[in-house]
């Protein structure tokens, strides 16, 4: 397994942000909060209401849920919620339950968008989905890390994150049948955009020191999974918001 770079420090990479998106990521928190109180006072679970689409209730491994996944055609955004299965000695890089992959279809692209690897079967009419990035839940239905993977792990269009960053601010999910969950995720990438800026950077040098000894099949490489990832604290992410904006 390719080591990768897991960033802990809500603090890190917040200065310099303008206070526009510090408050903008305020807001986010308070929007995550207000869904979660919602859903409780409901009954509902984000995480939960996904599972409960599992066909006999049985979770399986690789599955997408919903079945069919969660689309918005109007804006090209994209979500399902699966898990992977554990390596040969039956661990997964954390202790996860299953992950959120988002997505928005690579139409949306800016027209200078540059491909660091695509399906080698592939419709480039229509064009695929980019992948932005998978959130992950623990055991407990607790949300643990935001990470990036190689483009195998999601079959994605993958392109430079200066071509996917401006995607961000494309997922957005209207109505729909999981509008909790779809709220709860739109407001995490808003929440962790700077971190998640990172992250996609941190993916492109990693990969690109992979395509130097395998360009041919850096991108397919089952050996590189996750390609860096961002620990969730929702606490303390607001309180370094807080702290930048002081």
């Amino acid at each position: 397994m390719i080591s990768y770079t897991n960033l802990t420090d809500p603090q890190r990479l917040l200065d310099g942000v303008s206070r526009e998106r510090l408050a903008d990521m305020r807001a986010a928190a308070d929007d995550m909060i207000a869904v979660l109180e919602e859903a409780a006072e409901g009954g509902h679970h984000v995480l939960l209401d996904v599972l409960a689409t599992a066909k006999d209730g049985t979770f399986t491994q690789w599955e997408h849920y919903p079945p069919g996944d969660v689309h918005d055609k109007e804006t090209g955004a994209v979500w399902f919620y699966h898990a992977h299965a554990v390596d040969e000695d039956g661990q997964r890089p954390w202790e996860e339950h299953g992950h959120f992959h988002l997505f928005v279809y690579s139409r949306h692209l800016g027209a200078d968008a540059e491909p660091i690897a695509l399906p080698k079967e592939r419709d480039e009419e229509k064009g695929g989905l980019c992948h932005l990035a998978a959130v992950s839940f623990d055991l407990q239905g607790a949300p643990v890390k935001i990470f990036t993977t190689n483009r195998w792990v999601a079959a994605e269009w993958m392109y430079r994150a200066q071509d996917v960053i401006p995607l961000i601010d494309r997922f957005v999910i209207g109505k729909d049948d999981f509008s909790l969950t779809s709220r709860w995720l739109m407001a995490a990438l808003r929440l962790y955009r700077p971190q998640i800026e990172w992250a996609l950077r941190e993916r492109d040098e990693l990969l690109a020191h992979a395509a130097d000894a395998d360009p041919d099949g850096f991108a397919e490489d089952k050996a590189i999974e996750v390609t860096s990832a961002i620990d969730f604290d929702l606490a303390g992410q607001i309180d370094a918001i807080e702290a930048a904006l002081d």
